[in-house]
């Protein structure tokens, strides 16, 4: 799930180069997906950098974002002349409004948990919504014969579950990253560490908001450190566990995760999971992505990113000496 972390107010006015405010806005590069950076943020910040002098808040942008995914779904689902590529479209603004929440809550310095509990809601319930609308085409196009519905079901439910670990488990190393290698961040949390929040009380003012994220938040970072304890035995799966920053081993773990974390942002990003379903959609070609997902991303992930990670992992935080980064229980 994407926060909308930073803690800094950034100056967008008429002094800061257009460009140089974009790159202030985003997360280090080196996390960042190529096809945010290129298409998704560059969109979502000229949309921030418009609502800075207005009441928009980031939690309304993220309300249109979902929006957006919800049409998407929609869109798939009911027929009428050139309904996927209109999916597609709505699907590509909702990535950019996506991107957009948390560039202007950085923009204003105003970032807060329940603003990415927020956002990491509405990015689960997008992507129901456009993976439930693709598994409706592709069923609709081949329910007959039942041979190939029931492999085409279990090749969607495959290709849903693992999708999610793609995305989760980027979503984890990346936060490990900037938790090791930048000395602000704080922004993503742990099981425990939202477990507090919530027992604590914290954002009852919202009350129904609240209520509805809440649930599925805890279900998503509960479910997301369970299936970590398998993925990597050797890295810490609660963010809580890891060391302070230090600029040694900053360098250390930088100089052992990046080479990894270039194919985690390539290929297993929620940017480049939504955009290839919109590529998908617009050239109808549905099948041959969900081959894709199914086949050629699954063998990177399994066969070369998870014991890549591992070996990261470990001989990251041996060289620094110190089981403090890795937890097991």
């Amino acid at each position: 799930m994407n926060g909308s972390g930073g803690a800094s107010r950034i100056d967008p006015g008429p002094r800061a180069g257009f460009w140089s405010g974009y790159l202030k806005s985003l997360k280090p590069l080196v996390v960042e997906e190529p096809i945010d950076i290129w298409l998704h943020r560059p969109l979502g910040y000229v949309l921030a950098r418009a609502c800075m002098p207005t009441p928009v808040t980031p939690n309304l942008i993220t309300l249109v974002s979902l929006l957006f995914g919800l049409a998407c779904g929609t869109a798939f689902i009911v027929q009428f002349p050139g309904h996927l590529q209109y999916g597609a479209l709505a699907l590509v603004l909702s990535a950019v409004f996506d991107c957009a929440d948390g560039q202007l809550a950085r923009l204003r310095g105003t970032a807060s948990p329940f603003g990415r509990m927020i956002d990491g809601t509405a990015d689960l319930m997008v992507t129901i919504a456009f993976v439930g609308g693709t598994g409706y085409v592709l069923l609709v196009r081949h329910w007959e014969p039942p041979a190939i519905r029931y492999a085409l079901v279990a090749a969607l439910v495959a290709v849903s579950v693992t999708s999610s670990f793609h995305t989760t488990m980027y979503d984890h190393f990346k936060n490990v990253f900037l938790r090791m290698t930048v000395p602000t961040y704080r922004d993503a949390e742990d099981f425990e560490t939202a477990q507090a929040r919530h027992d604590a009380g914290k954002d009852t003012k919202v009350g129904v908001v609240a209520r509805f994220c809440w649930p599925i938040y805890l279900f998503y970072v509960k479910s997301q450190q369970d299936y970590l304890q398998w993925f990597d035995p050797n890295t810490a799966h609660r963010l809580s566990a890891l060391p302070p920053y230090d600029p040694e081993r900053a360098r250390i773990y930088a100089r052992h995760a990046e080479p990894v974390l270039k194919v985690w942002r390539q290929w297993f990003g929620p940017g480049s999971l939504a955009f290839g379903v919109a590529l998908a959609a617009a050239f109808d070609v549905f099948e041959w992505y969900l081959l894709f997902r199914l086949v050629v991303l699954n063998l990177l992930f399994y066969g070369y990113v998870r014991p890549a990670q591992q070996r990261v992992s470990r001989e990251a935080f041996g060289e620094m000496g110190s089981p403090f980064g890795v937890s097991r229980g």
